[in-house]
């Protein structure tokens, strides 16, 4: 029996690899959110908060924190998720820049549509350099 992946050919799997969220396009380290926490600009919204610096990188880089208030594990991953895949999209930045994204309370209760309009009245609040 073959994989779907064999079946449809080389062409799709290079395809999903364009796809993904790789490591280097995450805030990993505790001393890369607190640096991003202490010196970057602060943009809130209804349900997610910004924090934007210049990032060390090639590229942008998005890192989400989520408190335990918002609900099991679950919950969490899957706004994680949500997040991840609406800064994989919209990628409006065009230097490099650490993203750390906090989710405020409620959001684990808004529907997908409003999340991404608030992600992205964020982003472009943040891409264009606009204080909040």
């Amino acid at each position: 029996m073959h994989s779907d992946l064999t079946r449809r050919g080389p062409e799709t799997i290079e395809a999903r690899r364009t796809e993904t969220f790789g490591r280097d396009r995450r805030v990993l380290r505790r001393a890369d959110y607190l640096q991003t926490y202490a010196s970057g600009r602060r943009h809130v919204g209804r349900w997610l908060v910004f924090f934007v610096r210049s990032g060390p990188g090639p590229q942008a880089r998005l890192g989400v924190t989520i408190t335990k208030k918002t609900g099991s594990a679950v919950v969490r991953n899957r706004l994680r998720r949500r997040l991840r895949e609406l800064f994989r999209r919209s990628a409006p930045f065009a230097s490099a820049v650490d993203v750390v994204v906090n989710v405020r309370p409620g959001a684990e209760r808004t529907p997908f549509e409003e999340l991404a309009r608030d992600f992205e009245r964020l982003t472009r609040r943040a891409a264009g350099g606009e204080r909040t």
